[in-house]
């Protein structure tokens, strides 16, 4: 049967609002068999791994791999991202020193006060490496 074009172009245009990317794979590309043998068997590529542009600029290598098929129809799939240079870690720090220039004040206002969708503590690190750039 063939999926419904309406939800598929939702679906799509879903990715595109969301700069979302199909992540490329390794080893098969088929994430669902039909478990028949010989002539009947019939191998789809149904599943995909998406990623943000933040992902693709933040790493060098962004797959996916088609894991062995067990007891479903279905073969589970494993993303991976890595990157091919070590990035140092850098804390944010807060000097004191900023609080005595106004202009500063209102940066770090003004930054703060953008809004950040999440949990809290994805929130907090977002709103601090803006404001690390910032500053």
């Amino acid at each position: 049967m063939a999926p419904n074009q309406v939800s598929c172009n939702e679906f799509l245009d879903w990715i595109n609002t969301n700069d979302l990317s199909c992540m490329s794979f390794t080893r098969s590309c088929y994430t669902w068999c039909n478990g028949k043998r010989g002539l009947h068997r019939i191998h789809r590529r149904l599943d995909r791994a998406l990623c943000n542009g933040v992902c693709l600029d933040e790493w060098d290598f962004c797959t996916y791999q088609v894991l062995v098929k067990n007891c479903s129809d279905n073969f589970s799939i494993l993303p991976s991202i890595a990157s091919n240079s070590l990035r140092k870690v850098s804390n944010f720090c807060f000097f004191s020193v900023w609080l005595q220039d106004t202009s500063c004040m209102k940066l770090i206002h003004d930054s703060w006060a953008n809004k950040v969708v999440g949990c809290p503590m994805f929130i907090l690190q977002h709103k601090l490496k803006r404001l690390k750039i910032e500053l």
